[in-house]
């Protein structure tokens, strides 16, 4: 079930979706991950319904920054954290955020080049996390390496990520892992496997 990287990063220019591992002796964890600029509201559903963590929208620090969505500043945490910013919605063209269509819209808003502060609303429905400045060098985290396949596959350096959890809630894990990218006919590819330079 396990692809290649070459094969990861294709499905990913196809817009498919795949699921990303990381190190067993970091968390063992899985996350659904689609690159961002071909979000749907099939795609969110999808995710939801299936791999039923949150619907989270990662991206390089500087797209928050330039967006003026702020990051949360950690509490306890430490240099495995994920840093995540404080939800938001598109201030146009959506009904109240909540729905798998408004997401999608917001996501795809996000990424517009000439999107600003201004096209955006604080609270809103999609939680944005930033991606470490040194990418997998500073963090081996499900964040920074759903933006480094997005970059190594030529597109915007976007994905959007929602933890597998298994049918009874937890964390889905090894096998689980397997069983659930069969289900959805996806391919699983490890964060290892983009450690190397390229």
């Amino acid at each position: 079930m396990f692809c290649s990287l070459d094969e990861a990063l294709e499905d990913f220019r196809q817009g498919r979706f795949l699921v990303l591992v990381d190190a067993q002796d970091r968390e063992d964890e899985g996350d659904l991950i689609t690159a961002a600029q071909f979000i749907t509201a099939e795609k969110v559903n999808l995710m939801l319904a299936e791999a039923r963590g949150m619907f989270l929208f990662s991206a390089p620090e500087e797209l928050w920054r330039r967006l003026d969505i702020p990051l949360i500043a950690p509490r306890h945490g430490d240099a495995k954290t994920p840093r995540f910013g404080v939800p938001f919605d598109a201030r146009r063209g959506i009904s109240t955020g909540i729905s798998a269509q408004d997401r999608a819209y917001s996501v795809r808003a996000a990424l517009e080049p000439g999107a600003g502060p201004e096209d955006f609303a604080i609270p809103g429905h999609v939680l944005p996390l930033a991606a470490r400045p040194g990418g997998l060098t500073e963090r081996q985290g499900h964040t920074e390496g759903a933006v480094e396949l997005a970059r190594r596959a030529g597109l915007l350096p976007a994905a959007v990520m929602s933890e597998v959890l298994t049918p009874a809630g937890g964390m889905a894990r090894g096998r689980q892992l397997q069983d659930f990218a069969a289900h959805l006919g996806c391919r699983i590819v490890a964060i290892e496997q983009m450690l190397t330079p390229r």
